[in-house]
């Protein structure tokens, strides 16, 4: 199952940079892991903003809540964390689906 995730961090004011950078950078390991193992195929960091972008491929709705609460930017910052997440499919599906009537057709 797909899923799109938005990551927007925001630096708590208890965390210095450099406790900051390091959190970032144990996270950046493990999504290099994540994207090795095939469970995030596509991964983007957002210019100029503290944000992320990802496409995560894991079985369940619940895999990923264990995912994202196992990241280590997560652990390490919690409410300085937020994240988004929506299941997705390929528009090709869709696409079809129009044609065989399934949306109303």
């Amino acid at each position: 199952m797909l899923f799109f995730v938005r990551f927007d961090v925001t630096q708590p004011a208890n965390v210095s940079n450099k406790d900051l950078v390091e959190t970032w950078r144990r996270e950046a390991e493990a999504a290099i892991g994540a994207m090795d193992a095939g469970a995030v195929p596509h991964l983007w960091k957002v210019a100029g903003q503290r944000v992320v972008l990802a496409v995560v491929d894991l079985p369940t709705a619940e895999d990923l809540d264990a995912a994202l609460g196992g990241l280590p930017i997560i652990r390490e910052m919690g409410p300085g964390v937020k994240t988004e997440a929506w299941p997705i499919y390929d528009y090709r599906a869709f696409a079809a689906a129009l044609n065989d009537g399934t949306h109303g057709g």
